[in-house]
């Protein structure tokens, strides 16, 4: 009886010792996690079709090719009402630092039944005049970590991530977050 218990004890080791060399080798060699894109990361590009007052264009925008301008990068859906709330303010903050290089690009999703012909809507209704671009599948969302809306990251010149905001923000709150951006 003690040699059974013995070889059992052996493959449940052997078994044990296994699991936890795969977590570990995992651990070490997967690409970071969805979700962890803060302050100080560089944000992941992109390149998504253009949508227009007169809805989706062929025209596409990759986030990269905006590297050496300031971006404030919004995260929205057309039916969220602080998306609404919040297009006045982006539209003034957009037309303001326009001639300093600041570069205004919102991300509209497709969950809750958004699409392109919804988001046409949201920019004619609010006076959306700043870039728009269509995540089809939410993947931009998801990469970035983007559990609500909006949300807002600025990002510098060199493309990292300066500061992030979700909710109803302020006009001052990303003033002091373009600027310390464009100083930076």
């Amino acid at each position: 009886m003690a040699k059974k218990s013995s070889n059992t004890r052996l493959v449940v080791f052997a078994a044990s010792f296994i699991v936890v060399a795969v977590v570990i080798v995992y651990a070490l060699t997967a690409p970071a996690g969805e979700g962890t894109i803060g302050i100080g990361s560089t944000a992941p590009d992109f390149h998504l079709p253009i949508v227009t007052a007169e809805g989706l264009t062929s025209n596409t925008i990759e986030l990269s090719s905006l590297r050496g301008r300031v971006v404030v990068l919004e995260f929205m859906v057309s039916w969220c009402k602080g998306c609404q709330a919040m297009a006045p303010s982006l539209d003034y903050l957009s037309s303001e630092y326009e001639s300093r290089g600041v570069f205004f690009l919102s991300v509209a999703g497709t969950v809750g039944g958004a699409s392109a012909e919804s988001t046409a809507a949201f920019i004619t209704e609010y006076g959306a005049h700043w870039t728009h671009v269509l995540d089809t599948d939410n993947s931009v969302f998801t990469r970035y970590g983007v559990q609500a809306t909006p949300t807002y990251l600025i990002i510098d010149r060199d493309g990292k991530i300066v500061s992030r905001f979700q909710g109803v923000v302020a006009t001052d709150g990303f003033r002091a977050g373009i600027d310390a951006a464009l100083s930076g």
